[in-house]
């Protein structure tokens, strides 16, 4: 078995009795053949594993089943399930735990439509945010990983808190609030966005850690703010602004996988079980160092890729420009060759 087979092979392991899959795998490789062989050049592609770049809160799984466990959760709602990569995982926990999940997306793909579809215990709601927190009834847990801007986050904690207040407040979970989300807004539908909430846009862009700005090449974005930093931008700052008016919360914050936040009220029931899981991990310098080193990597990655498929588009117009020109040549060769047969007819026929 190679290096290679070893990394993309999918080996369950057990995080507090549930199977999880391996999620290790290798960046996009290049055939180094297509540099030498005929046109045309195979065309490279980008990333297409949801977790590619372990965006999955499941990569955070230790500490969410622990925490969810510590406060006997039997109702968890999950705001932004996209292809059901932690949805899935958290409906085998729940499988487990005789639990409901409730999943929350307006665009749900077909992974999560066919996860829904066979299991009871998984209800799908096809709504935005905020209206769906409108509706529901309290939780024990809130997972919020939708829409990464000021605006709906703070709504969203806005929304849970008027269902639930005070020491009733769910045990709220927030990922991405690292970089590069924490102090910049992403946008999956900016018109949903009042115009005064909304940042001025940047669409189809890239990122790198420490550019306020957008750059040529980096980790992609469909449309975020601008500029990183400021009043009312990014994830991070929506959470401080919700917690900085209320004393009685307490927010600690995972610094790995881009970031989780975990939130709750300093006088719940479960509150002390909470703060024996979490408290080790708060504000790790360790870990801060090492996510700071990996989203480096990964989107120095990013553009690498991005270089090389340029690369590779400019190699395929040369060939395309040498194709051309062969066949130039061959029809100017085609066309001597016949004005020679010719005067070579006209001079036997003179004899």
């Amino acid at each position: 078995m190679t290096r290679a087979d070893c990394l993309h092979q999918r080996t369950p392991v057990e995080i507090h009795g549930f199977p999880l899959q391996a999620r290790a795998t290798l960046p996009p490789r290049i055939d180094s053949r297509a540099l030498h062989a005929g046109p045309p050049t195979p065309q490279l592609a980008p990333p297409t594993d949801p977790d590619e770049n372990a965006a999955s809160l499941s990569n955070l799984a230790e500490i969410l089943f622990s925490s969810l466990e510590a406060i006997d959760a039997e109702h968890v709602i999950e705001i932004g399930a996209f292809h059901g990569k932690s949805t899935g995982d958290l409906v085998g926990w729940a499988t487990r735990r005789g639990a409901r999940i409730t999943a929350v997306d307006p665009s749900p793909q077909a992974e999560l439509l066919e996860l829904a579809a066979v299991h009871p215990e998984l209800e799908l709601l096809e709504a935005t945010s905020h209206e769906a927190l409108c509706e529901l009834p309290r939780a024990d847990a809130v997972l919020l990983d939708g829409d990464h801007n000021w605006y709906t986050l703070i709504e969203e904690l806005r929304l849970i808190e008027a269902r639930a207040p005070g020491a009733d407040l769910p045990l709220i979970m927030l990922h991405d609030l690292g970089w590069p989300l924490a102090r910049r807004d992403s946008y999956y539908a900016p018109e949903r966005i009042p115009p005064e909430h909304r940042q001025p846009l940047a669409r189809r862009t890239f990122l790198l850690p420490g550019a306020p700005g957008v750059v040529e090449r980096g980790m992609p974005f469909e449309c975020v703010a601008a500029r990183e930093g400021g009043p009312r931008n990014g994830i991070l700052t929506a959470v401080e602004d919700f917690v900085g008016e209320r004393a009685e919360l307490r927010l600690a914050i995972v610094p790995a996988f881009f970031g989780l936040g975990v939130l709750w009220h300093r006088e719940a029931p479960w509150a002390e079980a909470v703060e024996a899981i979490i408290s080790p991990w708060d504000r790790n310098p360790l870990l801060a160092r090492m996510e700071e080193n990996r989203v480096a990597h990964m989107a120095e990655r990013w553009g690498l890729y991005q270089r090389l498929e340029i690369s590779i588009a400019e190699l395929n117009r040369h060939r395309e420009r040498r194709q051309a020109l062969h066949g130039m040549l061959g029809s100017h060769a085609l066309a001597l060759a016949e004005s020679l047969s010719r005067l070579h007819s006209r001079a036997l026929s003179g004899r």
